[in-house]
C-alpha cells in the first residue's frame, strides 16, 4: 500500500495502527514504516505491542484512545484497511471502530454498524483477514 502510494506520488494523510506481540521481534517492516514516516508519506504511526509491558495493549486500545481524531478522519472520508487475524483481532478492531463511530455520531451500536456497512459498500472500509 505505502509502496504503491510512494511510486505514484499519491499525497494525502495516512495513519498506521500497527500491533504485534513484541517490538523487538515482531515489528514487521519497521525500517520501512519509520522511513515513510520520516519522509512524510506516513502521517502518523500508533503502535501496540501486547507483550512488552505488564498490561497488554492492542490496536483496538489505540483506536479507542484516539477516538475523536480517528472519527474526524473517518468523517472527512478516510479509508480503513484492516489486515491480520480474522479470529480475534479483526472482530475486536471492528468493535472498536463501531465504538469510535457511535461516539462520533452520538448514536447507538446499531446505527454505528450501519454506518460502517455503508463505508464498506463505498470501498472505504476493507478487510484482508485470515
Amino acid at each position: 500500500f505505502m509502496q504503491h502510494r510512494e511510486a505514484l506520488g499519491i499525497e494525502g494523510r495516512s495513519w498506521l495502527f500497527f500491533g504485534e506481540r513484541n517490538f523487538r521481534t515482531d515489528f514487521l517492516y519497521q525500517l520501512e514504516w519509520q522511513g515513510w514516516h520520516r519522509a512524510g508519506a506516513l502521517t502518523r504511526i500508533d503502535l501496540a505491542f501486547s507483550r512488552d509491558q505488564a498490561s497488554k495493549v492492542y490496536v483496538q486500545d489505540r483506536l479507542r484512545e484516539r477516538a475523536d481524531e480517528l472519527f474526524a478522519w473517518l468523517d472527512e472520508g478516510a479509508h480503513v484497511y484492516v489486515c491480520g487475524d480474522a479470529a480475534q483481532m479483526a472482530r475486536d478492531v471492528h468493535t472498536a471502530l463501531k465504538s469510535v463511530v457511535a461516539g462520533g455520531l452520538g448514536c447507538d451500536d446499531e446505527a454505528a454498524e450501519a454506518w460502517l456497512r455503508e463505508r464498506q459498500a463505498e470501498g472505504r472500509y476493507q478487510r484482508d483477514v485470515y
